[in-house]
This record gives structure tokens, C-alpha cells and sequence, in this order.
């Protein structure tokens, strides 16, 4: 439906510009994963994610709910142990990372027996124990191209769990949610009744998106209306990737809009206004 539209816009270096990535691209993104992962033995597994908002998040997301098995998406904020119990309690099979959490994933991941593959995100090479998510990428286009269609054409189970979701344990030890293809498309179905993002609108990505908040009411539901994701750099950078990215669209929670209101007074009072 929107092959040609802007699905995302991502920064390749920070501070530098918005570059937009179409959902044609998304497509194949996803497809050529998806059929890499499968091709490792992953299907019916699960696979942790972690790492700050980016595009390879999503792609990954998608890339294992879409016919390859469970995705369990993690708190980048969480301690090492943290971590490492939960990869120990869901049974990951693999985990997919970024660079910028990488120290925490090489200690969360010793001793788990379950992990097959750790996968990175930023490296641009088949490293010893270590994958290269871009890598993997090229191999399922490859595959792709000789006509393996295993993901393609994988049946989905709207009614199976496809997500494994962590709370954040706030009155003691973190409790596991299942989540299927259902729940999460209903959601994102209802809140698009009353939230219309389908005119050529951009949203500002901000919120964790391992929260479910952010990734099914603003990632799934722009994608779900053709509406364009732009991610933001940081907390720090709201306002400078608002401007940059034209948003018109922005999810946040209290305090967010809270700090940004208290903003607007200071500036408002230091210029005499």
C-alpha cells in the first residue's frame, strides 16, 4: 500500500541528517532477516532484542513475530544480572544487540545454556562467537533470490504468543507477558479509529520502544496508516529532531511534557515575555 511512502527517517551518525528509509525497503528488510534467522534454525525460538531505538530494532522485531518464533524485547537501562535472568527465564535462543549495549550483553549472556548465536547489530563482520546482523541480511537475500520462500510464506498463528514482554518489576521480580499477533493488532486497529496519522504525518519516536506503549500505539500504528517514524537521538534532542524531522505527531508520558512545559516558562521569563 505505501511501497513508496517514507516509512522511517534515521540518522547513520549522530548529529548528522535525517535520511528516509521507504516501506519497500522495510519490506525486504525484514523478508531478507527474517529468512536468515530461519535458515539458522530458529524457527518456533526465541530471540531477545536490545538496544536503544533505531531502525535495526524494528526490522529484528518484525523479522522474528513474522514467521520465525517469539521476540523478547529488553530494558537497554537494565543492569548485567538483571538481564541475564531474564535471557535465563525466557530461553532465548539468541540475542540481537547494539554496540552501545554491548559490554552488558557479553557479561548477561555467560552462563545461559540456552543462547545458540549472539548477533550485533554494528558489526560488519562474522566475528568468532559473534554474528553480524547485516551480515545474516545479505545471506537472506541470497537465499531470497534462489527462490527460499520458508518466511515468506510462514502461516501466523494470530492466536500464539509472538511477543514476550517484561514488566518492569516494580513490586519485585519482573513478570513475563504473552502477547500475540492479536492483541497487538487490535490495538493498533482500535487506536486507529480514533488517532488518523494516514495524511502524510511524521511522528518523533521518543518512548523505549521495548515499551508496548510506544512500539504498538506509535511504531505499529504509523506503519499500520503509512505514517512516517522519524527516531529520535535522545531526551536531549526532542526539540532539535522535532524541528529537523518536521514531526507532527510525538507519544510521550507525563513528565516528558511535563519538563517540556516547564521549558517554555524559563524561556519565556528569561526573555521578559
Amino acid at each position: 500500500l505505501f511501497a513508496d511512502r517514507n516509512a522511517f527517517l534515521v540518522k547513520n551518525a549522530p548529529g548528522g541528517k535525517y535520511m528516509p528509509i521507504k516501506f519497500s525497503r522495510l519490506k525486504a528488510d525484514i523478508d531478507e532477516l527474517g529468512t536468515a534467522f530461519m535458515d539458522l534454525g530458529l524457527t518456533g525460538k526465541k530471540v531477545a532484542v536490545i538496544g536503544e531505538n533505531r531502525y535495526e530494532w524494528v526490522v529484528t522485531y518484525l523479522a522474528v513475530v513474522n514467521g520465525v518464533g517469539v521476540v523478547v524485547p529488553l530494558d537497554r537501562e537494565l543492569p548485567a544480572a538483571e538481564v541475564h535472568n531474564l535471557l535465563e527465564r525466557s530461553e532465548v535462543s539468541a540475542i540481537v544487540y547494539s554496540s552501545k549495549v554491548e559490554s552488558v550483553v557479553e557479561e548477561a549472556i555467560r552462563g545461559v545454556q540456552s543462547i545458540e548465536y549472539v548477533i550485533s547489530m554494528d558489526a560488519l563482520d562474522h566475528v568468532e562467537n559473534k554474528l553480524s546482523l547485516k551480515k545474516l541480511q545479505r545471506a537472506g537475500k541470497r537465499l531470497l533470490l534462489e527462490e527460499k520462500r520458508f518466511f515468506i510464506d510462514a502461516e501466523i498463528d494470530r492466536e500464539a504468543m509472538c511477543s514476550l514482554l517484561f514488566t518492569s518489576g516494580t513490586t519485585g521480580l519482573a513478570k513475563g507477558v504473552m502477547l500475540s499477533h492479536k492483541n497487538i493488532t487490535a490495538n493498533v486497529y482500535n487506536m486507529s479509529k480514533y488517532v488518523d496519522v494516514s495524511d502524510n504525518q511524521t511522528g518523533l519516536s521518543i518512548l523505549p520502544m521495548h515499551h508496548t506503549y510506544e512500539l504498538t500505539c506509535h511504531v505499529f500504528t504509523c506503519l499500520y496508516q503509512g505514517c512516517c517514524i522519524a527516531i529520535c537521538e535522545g531526551l536531549k534532542y526532542i526539540v532539535k529532531n522535532m524541528a529537523e524531522s518536521q514531526a507532527t505527531v510525538m507519544l510521550g508520558v507525563p513528565l516528558i511534557f511535563e519538563s517540556m512545559h516547564k521549558k517554555v516558562w524559563k524561556q519565556a521569563e528569561a526573555s521578559g515575555k
